[in-house]
């Protein structure tokens, strides 16, 4: 489902690609629930479905905010099997984002929203929310790589384990001089 990459923004490698992302993702998800858990608990609320999806969105970023403390552990630790929380989630939110801008722009382009205001929020959280999307798969793309790099890398080392070891060569097992 990831793009195949061999490095992270043309110059980065995947290691150091991947710890970017877990740091980005935790300040990214902080920020969230910072910004809408306190939009949520403002007393002063503009419609109560307004209110519920500040909650649901500060809810969805504590378990993106967990995930990313996952991925950034096995990012910094070398362990692959960390990094597949976070991108599991990555790919739901980034179909969720998807399908929320589509939906934005049917409204958009029905003329539901009928004032102005309503129109220029729906269309900014549209750009917003697809942008948003596009920089999830970009970053999913880098941490699954980076996880496939860790397995391979694990495979070869399980590999020369399995191998005996002649003077200074190491040769198969079913070598025989």
């Amino acid at each position: 489902m990831c793009l195949p990459m061999s490095n992270c923004c043309c110059c980065i490698s995947l290691s150091v690609g991947a710890k970017i992302v877990a740091i980005l993702s935790l300040m990214t998800s902080t920020c969230t629930v910072l910004v809408y858990g306190t939009a949520a608990l403002l007393p002063r609320p503009d419609t109560e479905i307004r209110r519920i999806s500040y909650v649901v969105v500060a809810a969805a970023a504590v378990i993106k905010f967990i995930m990313a403390c996952l991925m950034a552990y096995g990012a910094f630790q070398k362990k692959p099997k960390f990094l597949l929380p976070w991108l599991l989630t990555a790919w739901i939110y980034a179909v969720i984002l998807l399908i929320a801008s589509l939906f934005g722009s049917i409204l958009i382009a029905l003329k539901v929203a009928k004032n102005m205001e309503t129109t220029s929020e729906v269309s900014t959280m549209v750009s917003a929310y697809f942008i948003y999307a596009i920089i999830l798969y970009y970053f999913a793309s880098v941490v699954n790589s980076r996880r496939e790099e860790m397995l391979r890398d694990r495979q070869i080392k399980f590999t020369y384990i399995s191998h005996r070891l002649m003077g200074q060569k190491v040769l198969p097992k079913m070598y025989t001089p």
